[in-house]
């Protein structure tokens, strides 16, 4: 059995479909060939990681083949034309099964794609197969490990997408969020996250939690590839209606560099520990030396303004989110007893004690600070904080805190997750922020923290 891996912050040695391409233009370079490596991660990797809950080769394999053929003759469909994609089980698939993590839809097939699967399918990418999930991407934990550390969580819902790529199993896997699901196990598996703006991405035919939080997006082995993948289930499925979705070049927008970026520590800055926090401050003193002139709430009234209303915004986004989510759990509830875990049974009984009134009061708060950080536009380029308090905590049963993502989902506007922080041999994620529906100017903007963290 292999031994987990080793992570460096430093260094990328993960598959990227981006850089391939042009070797399959070539043809020094198969879909084929690129597909049949990830197999090969797959057969060492999984039986200990356990990323996928379903998985078949000849699929993709027939898939990969098919790609193959097109670069051959000079005729790939699309930029992901041949790319292996990992999709998230609560996003349907045709041809494979989306169970949830839940025995209420054990070996339930929809019989046809979600927008995104059908966005990269019938462009020839490879769907893989699908990843773990918690139940219903919000309760009971997966059986899915760290690839760093086999004892420990590797964050969740978006469990096996963020275990598979960082293992190399796959260069990029779709994920969601509806609180810190796609960059919180990215920032603990120690790869890439793209959380877009909200409603960027269309989320048809992905199980629903909150209306008003639900984002989908990407996990990948390099910044390059969850850009060109999120841009083109955007170019194809649009946004969630409507929304006409993501904006910006197919490919990764250059570096661009900053002026000044916003520093935020918000409430989850009392979980951090001395290290957690030493490693932090150096990525600030990098961001600094290369020219970002660093605002927080020591220097910069409106930051202090800002972090104050950010103040309790976990219980804001928990009133919305689980208000939302009424239907469908009170109906599984009711036609399925005992089919929910007891941590899922607990969030709609929760769900029953919230009324009109703190809901609207939710939302109204929840568009304060909207406005408060859309306002801050001219004032900074960007905002950088932690992704995760600390690496992932031991154990697979607790997915880990949500105090560093969910503030960013409440506001709708984009977010990065790096891999260029380590405590203690573990990864832990640079979060990089953005304004609601300017993800191109992040991707820039990632690129560049990307690039002067790395060394």
């Amino acid at each position: 059995m292999p031994k987990p891996l080793t992570f460096d912050p430093t260094g990328n040695t993960l598959p990227c479909f981006a850089d391939a391409v042009g070797r399959m233009r070539d043809g020094s370079e198969t879909p084929r060939e690129f597909l049949e490596r990830c197999l090969e991660r797959i057969a060492a990797y999984e039986p200990e990681i356990r990323a996928f809950v379903w998985f078949d080769p000849a699929g993709p394999r027939a898939a990969a083949d098919a790609a193959t053929q097109r670069y051959r003759q000079g005729r790939p469909m699309s930029p992901v034309d041949g790319c292996p994609v990992a999709i998230k089980d609560i996003i349907e698939t045709a041809d494979m099964p989306t169970q949830m993590n839940s025995p209420i839809f054990k070996d339930w097939c929809s019989g046809r794609d979600a927008a995104s699967v059908h966005a990269l399918r019938e462009n020839g990418a490879v769907i893989l197969g699908k990843t773990v999930t918690t139940e219903f991407a919000m309760a009971a934990a997966g059986p899915t490990r760290n690839p760093f550390d086999h004892g420990r969580t590797p964050g969740g819902s978006s469990s096996g997408s963020a275990a598979a790529v960082a293992a190399g199993m796959t260069p990029v896997a779709l994920g969601t969020q509806t609180a810190g699901s796609i960059v919180r196990p990215a920032a603990y598996c120690g790869v890439y996250g793209f959380k877009p703006s909200h409603a960027a991405l269309n989320i048809g035919g992905i199980h629903p939690l909150s209306a008003s939080h639900d984002t989908l997006g990407t996990i990948a082995g390099s910044l390059a590839d969850a850009w060109l993948v999120a841009r083109h289930i955007s170019a194809v499925a649009g946004g969630t209606p409507p929304h006409p979705g993501l904006q910006g070049p197919q490919d990764l927008p250059p570096a661009r560099a900053p002026a000044r970026l916003i520093r935020l520590e918000t409430d989850a800055w009392s979980e951090t520990d001395d290290a957690t926090r030493s490693a932090f401050e150096a990525a600030i003193g990098k961001l600094a030396k290369n020219g970002a002139k660093i605002l927080d709430r020591r220097n910069t009234p409106e930051v202090e303004k800002l972090e104050t209303m950010l103040k309790g915004v976990a219980e804001t986004a928990r009133i919305v989110s689980t208000f939302e989510r009424r239907w469908p759990f009170l109906e599984y509830a009711k036609r399925h007893p005992g089919k929910l875990s007891k941590s899922a049974e607990e969030r709609v009984e929760a769900s029953r004690r919230i009324d009109t009134a703190q809901f609207t009061g939710a939302l109204e708060k929840q568009e304060a600070i909207r406005r408060q950080i859309a306002g801050m536009t001219g004032r900074a380029d960007g905002f950088v904080t932690l992704t995760a308090s600390g690496p992932a905590p031991i154990g697979l049963e607790h997915t880990g805190s949500r105090g560093f993502q969910v503030f960013w989902t409440l506001t709708a506007a984009p977010c990065f997750t790096l891999p260029r922080l380590a405590v203690s041999g573990l990864p832990i994620g640079l979060q990089v922020l953005g304004y609601r529906d300017r993800d191109a100017d992040l991707a820039g903007l990632a690129r560049w923290v990307d690039t002067v963290t790395r060394h």
